[in-house]
């Protein structure tokens, strides 16, 4: 039992780390751009490139933290970024990585209030509203409902545009024994821009489905 223990907490860590190399810059630069974009006024411009720059640098060291497994030194920087730098593109997804350790630590109901305002909100960049709204799934297909994150996951029906949303929603879907759409999610996700990284686990995912759903897709994608 102590050894399944172990090897979950490992598994945990793992993910951690990906889901910090994953997403520590990509989507940020296009958060911060429509950030910059909408600043009003010279004196504004001024003072908002500040808070970016120092938001930036802070959100660099808790990411570089949790690559490094230093998950201290990570808490006290993403603490200092959401408390210093709350308006800024880097404490929306600090937010997102403090719910992934609250979330390992076996805190799910903090981690699910802590994504609650980035994952509910029309009001901010649309890709951090994805990515909480993603882990927010996550979580609840990790407490073993799958349902409840598929219902989450439409909430972005028709919105959603990164390649994870959609090999996410045909993970869940498999689980669930609905390998047809799970597959279709799984040819959505290859179709969509910047999928060139996830391409070898999308045909993974394919070929791990029984019968002529996997097959499908993949003939789908040869011709």
């Amino acid at each position: 039992m102590e050894e399944n223990l172990d090897l979950e907490e490992g598994r945990r860590k793992e993910a951690l780390k990906e889901f910090a190399h994953r997403h520590r810059w990509g989507l940020i630069a296009l958060a911060v751009a429509v950030a910059v974009g909408v600043g009003a006024g010279y004196g504004y411009y001024r003072h908002q490139n500040a808070q970016l720059l120092a938001a930036s640098e802070t959100y660099g060291s808790a990411v570089e933290a949790l690559r490094a497994g230093r998950e201290g030194d990570a808490r006290q920087a993403l603490g200092d970024l959401i408390a210093e730098y709350g308006d800024t593109p880097y404490a929306a997804f600090g937010r997102v990585y403090r719910a992934r350790l609250e979330h390992r630590d076996g805190q799910s109901e903090q981690a699910l209030a802590t994504l609650a305002p980035l994952a509910e909100s029309g009001g901010k960049p649309a890709e951090v509203r994805q990515v909480a709204v993603e882990e927010r799934a996550r979580i609840q297909w990790d407490r073993g409902n799958p349902q409840a994150a598929l219902d989450t996951l439409a909430a972005l029906e028709g919105e959603a545009f990164l390649p994870s949303y959609f090999l996410l929603k045909g993970d869940l879907l498999a689980a669930q024994g609905d390998h047809e759409a799970a597959a279709r999610a799984y040819r959505e996700a290859r179709l969509r821009p910047g999928s060139g990284p996830l391409g070898e686990t999308i045909q993974g995912r394919l070929e791990q489905l029984p019968g002529a759903a996997g097959a499908a897709g993949t003939e789908e994608e040869a011709g």
